[in-house]
């Protein structure tokens, strides 16, 4: 069962979130908060998985709440809500260190999706976000040059691969699957995968209709 927190300071929507998310099954919210502050006050009452957060929140927002939640809980994984499109929150929404954007407006049905993505293999981009990056983000004039193994290697990810099945697929060691993912993560970089994946889609290194949704 994976423990879910939610830290939002709309309660209606963030109730609304806690019942869709219990009737999935799989998992269960096991802390609320109306604010970063709220929410680290509490985190060491429940043990948890996965991190809902909203970016704008009075007291303590998103932007200064994964800072503090990376340095004392980076076991957590965090999802970042947000209805956020304009470009220069776009941009300051990729240089945070989290795992996973997924936009308020979007289905409903699609939030369990994107959570046991998040848990299963390290990080989610939603299909939707990831097309206003491609289009509002700017292209770097010193773009980096990716070699063919490396867009394999990104491809079979974006397919949901695992380590052994990339290894399989392109005749190498999980162990050097690990490598060529800690170097993509050094070259542009990165902190996580997710990094790689933002930075493959807006510099058009890997088309956006590869991410598997």
């Amino acid at each position: 069962m994976l423990r879910i927190a939610i830290a939002d300071d709309h309660q209606l929507f963030r109730k609304s979130l806690k019942l869709l998310i219990d009737s999935f099954g799989e998992m269960q919210v096991v802390l609320e908060a109306a604010n970063g502050k709220e929410l680290l006050e509490n985190l060491n009452t429940a043990e948890v998985d996965i991190l809902l957060l909203d970016l704008q929140m009075p007291t303590m927002n998103g932007f200064q709440t994964i800072p503090a939640i990376n340095k004392a809980y980076p076991e957590i994984k965090i999802l970042v809500l947000t209805s956020l499109s304009e470009k220069e929150t776009i941009k300051a929404i990729l240089g945070l260190e989290v795992q996973g954007y997924f936009t308020k407006d979007a289905d409903p049905n699609e939030l369990k999706e994107a959570i046991l993505k998040l848990h299963q293999h390290g990080f989610y981009l939603e299909k939707k976000l990831a097309s206003i990056i491609e289009t509002q983000v700017e292209n770097q004039a010193n773009a980096l040059v990716f070699s063919d193994r490396e867009k394999e290697i990104i491809r079979l990810i974006l397919k949901e691969y695992s380590g052994k099945e990339i290894g399989n697929e392109l005749n190498i060691s999980p162990r050097t699957v690990e490598k060529h993912k800690y170097n993509l993560m050094a070259k542009t970089s990165s902190k996580n995968f997710i990094g790689v994946v933002v930075y493959v889609f807006t510099q058009g290194v890997i088309p956006i209709e590869e991410l598997k949704i």
